[in-house]
């Protein structure tokens, strides 16, 4: 794999103009616990990051679109506390800092947003077609690619979140030190090709994906169409656990569709339509959770 990670490599896909907007937001390392745990923590430095009338502050603005990437995560971390394992030249994993005029009343379409984002820079960058996963899993030739992980911001002081952190993983080899359950689900963008030397290199992809991401914040584009047509489980049966970790509240349904508030709708057998903005589906007993 083309593996030249670098501030330079980075920098070099925006123009003069853009280098100037967004270069001191920017931050590439070779190794760190986790992106998503230091920018959270980076947060602290730039409060309040709304004013009282819920206008970006000047360090609100400031912070507003940071990147931390690395090489590898010593201690990354998926939803619900899993572990998200990160290795040396195998993929890369970053967060986005994302504060948003007035706060984020709906966190789940930043989530939505960032796959759409993802997607896109992994289609253009690599031309492989991406589905996703209901909420937060992007999949490439029937393998987990990719994983999302959003964290609010919030200011308890307002009610309400005035940010986010969205920390992001992707896969573009899978690695040996995999597992054997692990290797069965996850996979890397990249593992069809036999000789990847003339493929962008990692920071370029980066750079994809930033460029994909913050587009679609900053316009507050409608993707919700482009999100249900990528939708992998739609008109599958699934079984759903409510309850996560509770299989007593478990029932078959099947999936009709994505709504307009990225839910996942399923009709039970009996007819019943639910709609779940949380929860735990599996398919074929592959085992999906949001």
């Amino acid at each position: 794999m083309n593996d030249l990670f670098s501030i330079e490599n980075f920098l070099n896909s925006f123009s003069q103009d853009e280098v100037l907007k967004i270069g001191d937001k920017i931050s590439l390392v070779e190794s760190i616990d986790s992106t998503n745990t230091f920018l959270m923590k980076e947060s602290e430095k730039y409060l309040p990051l709304l004013s009282e009338s819920g206008e970006l502050t000047s360090t609100g603005k400031q912070f507003n679109f940071s990147l931390k990437a690395a090489a590898s995560q010593t201690n990354g971390r998926g939803r619900m506390g899993r572990t998200f394992v990160s290795p040396i030249s195998s993929g890369i994993y970053f967060s986005i800092a994302y504060i948003k005029k007035n706060g984020i009343t709906d966190p789940a379409m930043v989530t939505v947003s960032a796959c759409i984002g993802i997607c896109r820079a992994i289609e253009k960058t690599y031309g492989v077609k991406c589905e996703i996963k209901w909420v937060n899993d992007i999949y490439c030739n029937g393998k987990k690619v990719c994983g999302i992980l959003t964290e609010g911001i919030i200011n308890p002081e307002a009610g309400r979140i005035d940010g986010c952190i969205i920390g992001i993983g992707i896969n573009l080899r899978t690695n040996s030190i995999f597992d054997k359950e692990l290797k069965s689900k996850a996979g890397g963008i990249l593992d069809d090709l036999k000789n990847d030397s003339k493929v962008p290199c990692r920071a370029k992809f980066l750079a994809a994906c930033y460029k994909e991401v913050k587009n679609i914040l900053e316009t507050n584009e409608n993707i919700i169409n482009d999100y249900k047509s990528r939708s992998l489980l739609t008109g599958r049966t699934i079984t759903v656990t409510p309850v996560i970790g509770d299989e007593k509240t478990s029932y078959t349904a099947t999936v009709k569709g994505i709504s307009d508030k990225a839910e996942l709708v399923v009709e039970l057998s009996d007819g019943t339509e639910n709609k779940l903005s949380s929860g735990e589906v599996s398919l074929h007993g592959t085992v999906f959770a949001d």
